[in-house]
């Protein structure tokens, strides 16, 4: 045959996180199945520097696969403090109190997604194409024939968008996409505690905007802090010292004194959303479906609940680019997505705001949470990904 030209029963265009672990999932369900990875680096796994919030659920999900394992890096979160800066309302959510180990994990990405990948080398059924990057889709009735930017050909009979925000496959597929923007700047940063942290998560809201600052190893953790245009512009010519002050004032001194940072990044904040997941033969998943506001920690959470729903879909197919099989996907994904959405966007509008229509319902809200168990442990299950 051609080295130009292969099948494959799916095609995943994508091979970070989502991408990646969707390759694991599916091979080990459909031993049957070929499945092929198409992933633009071209050594290794994707080199993803992000700290990700694991959920307790999405935790219990990865160890039953058998890909999560003791992470050298992993930090349990065992408590939440949420409060709003110059208010009284604030609330505390405790792992005992719930009745699990953790609420959640502080990973690296990185750590996560060689895991996936080495998974990925050891199944037989899984091809790793690396360094290559999907450049066309052609839609047959039974098949879809793929074209990747190095004029590899492959013929498959479903693909998988699994490319993050900047998906190539939604845009070939012109899936529409709906954006709605924060008009805010997302800074995020390792900082350097003067003590540990034992397993507190915290998430304060202020004048600047809502601030989250997650446990890890060796006294570190990693900040979240969002600005509006104007503040961020000056944000980022604050030096080292400056940013630290600015941070300590803002969050104050519950998680101790802050000693230094590693550079940080911004980025703009936005909610975005695919009005549609699935085309003839194709199906987006995780970033490339949709992507968040930081603010509960829920982005990844939610793109392996896509991959664990569209497995279990697909485990039974006998066709796995059927639309039946598909639209059966995209039906049942609708509730989570909802539920998520309004949950983060209800946060960011709620809490980036001091108007005082505002400022005192979530103030009530917060010291609802706190004195009345059963909502703080419904809302807690909910931020784990765990079933009401």
């Amino acid at each position: 045959m051609d080295a130009k030209q292969v099948t494959a029963d799916v095609v995943i265009a994508g091979g970070s996180l989502v991408g990646a672990l969707t390759g694991v999932m599916l091979a080990r369900q459909r031993p049957d199945w070929r499945i092929a990875v198409c992933e633009p680096r071209l050594e290794g796994p994707p080199n993803d520097k992000r700290i990700i919030a694991l959920a307790a659920a999405s935790a219990a999900r990865l160890q039953r696969l058998g890909v999560l394992g003791e992470l050298s890096d992993a930090t349990a979160i065992r408590h939440i403090h949420i409060s709003d800066k110059g208010y009284l309302g604030a609330t505390e959510i405790h792992a005992e109190q719930e009745h699990v180990d953790a609420l959640g994990y502080v990973v690296s990405a990185a750590e996560l997604v060689n895991r996936f990948y080495v998974a990925c080398q050891r199944l037989d059924n899984v091809t790793w194409l690396a360094g290559e990057s999907v450049e066309a889709l052609h839609h047959d009735i039974d098949k879809v024939r793929v074209e990747t930017a190095n004029g590899l050909q492959i013929e498959t009979r479903l693909v998988i968008g699994a490319d993050g925000q900047n998906s190539k496959i939604r845009t070939l597929c012109r899936l529409p996409w709906q954006v709605e923007d924060y008009q805010q700047i997302g800074c995020i940063s390792t900082v350097k505690l003067d003590r540990d942290s034992q397993g507190w998560a915290y998430e304060r809201f202020t004048e600047w905007g809502p601030m989250a600052l997650l446990p890890m190893a060796n006294q570190q953790a990693s900040l979240v802090w969002t600005f509006n245009p104007e503040q961020a512009d000056i944000a980022k010519q604050w030096s080292s010292s400056d940013f630290l002050r600015h941070c300590q004032q803002a969050f104050g001194y519950r998680a101790g004194r802050l000693v230094a940072r590693s550079e940080p990044v911004f980025y703009p904040l936005q909610l975005k959303k695919a009005l549609r997941s699935i085309y003839h033969r194709t199906v987006i998943i995780g970033n490339a479906s949709h992507a968040l506001h930081p603010i509960a920690g829920q982005g990844f959470n939610l793109g392996l609940r896509d991959v664990e729903c569209l497995v279990q879909g697909l485990s039974a197919a006998v066709d796995p680019g059927a639309f039946a099989v598909l639209d059966d996907y995209q039906q049942s994904r609708t509730k989570d997505y909802n539920a998520i959405i309004n949950l983060t966007d209800g946060l960011v509008r709620g809490f980036s705001s001091s108007n005082r229509l505002l400022v005192v319902p979530r103030n009530l809200a917060l010291m609802t949470l706190q004195h009345c168990s059963p909502l703080r442990s419904r809302f807690a299950r909910l931020t784990m990904g765990m079933k009401s």
